[in-house]
């Protein structure tokens, strides 16, 4: 199985060497695990084996994104690879994303450069399930087919994709289906123990013989490191 590393060794060891080329993973947790740090790591490995790599943020305004990524050490270098064109940055509101989604996917369907995709938030899927006039369709129709259609295209491309999920939209009757559906489950979560300890489990990857028990992990100037217990 060809692999593509995270840019996290350790997350790597976790997973036999990276995420199975060509997956669909879902990166879940609560707010404050880290999770948009995460995608950097991914991104940023991805534009060093000289990968075009797109990030779509549905959640953020840009200047949020690079306030996000002035912190960490590798700034500089990931910021270089986004001037290149190796990393490209497109941040969306909700109504803006809910009338470009179909060209968006489409511009990613026929650019072929594109090796890894990271779309930050999934949820924004959800959102518009409540909108019966995009697609003049019942709620439940019109989010199966949005969802299906990003899949199936996802997957015909052959692009190494992480969709973040926000675990607060989990009893969301359509959250049920996306652990079907994807290839690869990523869980950041912490313990309160009188102090806040992050913790990374991967309880679904498929074609792969991942680590059976979540680690400790921390957030520092380097980015995500995971600690041994």
């Amino acid at each position: 199985m060809e692999r593509e590393k995270t840019g996290i060794k350790k997350a790597d060891s976790m997973m036999q060497g990276g995420l199975p080329k060509g997956s669909i993973i879902s990166l879940t947790g609560p707010p404050g695990v880290g999770k948009s740090i995460f995608v950097l790591h991914f991104l940023l490995e991805g534009a060093r084996k000289g990968q075009k790599c797109v990030y779509i943020n549905l959640e953020e305004p840009r200047r949020n994104i690079d306030n996000m990524i002035s912190q960490f050490n590798f700034s500089r270098e990931f910021l270089r690879f986004v001037e290149e064109g190796k990393i490209v940055i497109k941040c969306y509101t909700y109504p803006e994303y809910e009338k470009l989604y179909s060209e968006l996917f489409q511009k990613i369907k026929e650019d072929d450069n594109i090796q890894r995709l990271v779309i930050d938030s999934f949820n924004c899927f959800f959102s518009s399930m409540t909108n019966q006039e995009s697609l003049n369709l019942p709620v439940e129709i019109s989010s199966r087919r949005m969802i299906n259609y990003a899949f199936s295209m996802l997957r015909k491309k052959e692009l190494t994709t992480i969709a973040i999920l926000e675990m607060h939209d989990s009893k969301h009757r359509f959250y049920y289906n996306i652990p079907y559906l994807v290839d690869g489950i990523i869980k950041l979560d912490f313990l309160e123990l009188g102090t806040i300890e992050r913790r990374i489990f991967i309880p679904k990857m498929r074609w792969t013989d991942q680590y059976r028990e979540s680690r400790p992990y921390e957030i520092s100037k380097k980015g995500i490191i995971i600690k041994e217990e």
